[in-house]
């Protein structure tokens, strides 16, 4: 009886193997006939006026590669020193267990759980509608500076918690601050 089980058993497995094996061959071919679809009808379309040309007569990529540069820029500067100042207070001038370091922590962990297109709903209503900034490079740059404002918290606090006490009691005799 269960010799008979475990034989049962062996030919779900191997069926489902190969039903799996089979849907997973069946993605990769669509993957790659869109890929090529896609490259063969575009790339003779693309050249440098299409990707860094004056948008005019002909379309152009450059407006939008700038406007993402002007966007980056503007809220890596916003949320960098608040991201690091924020760590750095977090980790070296707070007890741990206090609760306004908990609070803290639970916050930017909510916030990085967030989806993205509830940060857009919020800058729209918060930048265009309420504040009247319209659409602009200032208010999108905030928004994605409160987006990724959580990210780069926990990751400056966790490389700071990982640095040794050793090195950082070393660092202290050497007269750093």
């Amino acid at each position: 009886m269960k010799v008979k089980a475990h034989r049962n058993e062996i030919i779900k497995y191997a069926a489902f193997r190969i039903v799996s094996q089979a849907a997973l061959l069946l993605a990769l071919v669509a993957l790659i006939a869109v890929i090529a679809f896609v490259l063969v009808r575009g790339l003779p379309h693309v050249n440098m006026q299409l990707l860094f040309g004056d948008y005019g007569k002909q379309p152009s990529l450059k407006p939008a590669l700038v406007g993402t540069l002007y966007l980056i820029i503007i809220s890596i500067t916003i949320a960098a020193p608040l991201g690091i100042g924020s760590a750095l207070y977090l980790t070296e001038y707070t007890k741990s267990n206090s609760r306004l370091v908990k609070l803290i922590r639970v916050a930017t962990e909510t916030l990085a759980g967030i989806p993205s297109i509830v940060y857009g709903i919020f800058g729209y209503l918060v930048f265009v509608v309420a504040l009247k900034l319209k659409y602009s490079l200032i208010g999108g740059g905030i928004t994605l500076a409160i987006m990724i404002l959580p990210v780069i918290v926990r990751s400056t606090e966790e490389s700071l918690l990982a640095v040794p006490v050793s090195l950082r009691e070393g660092s202290f005799a050497l007269g750093s601050s």
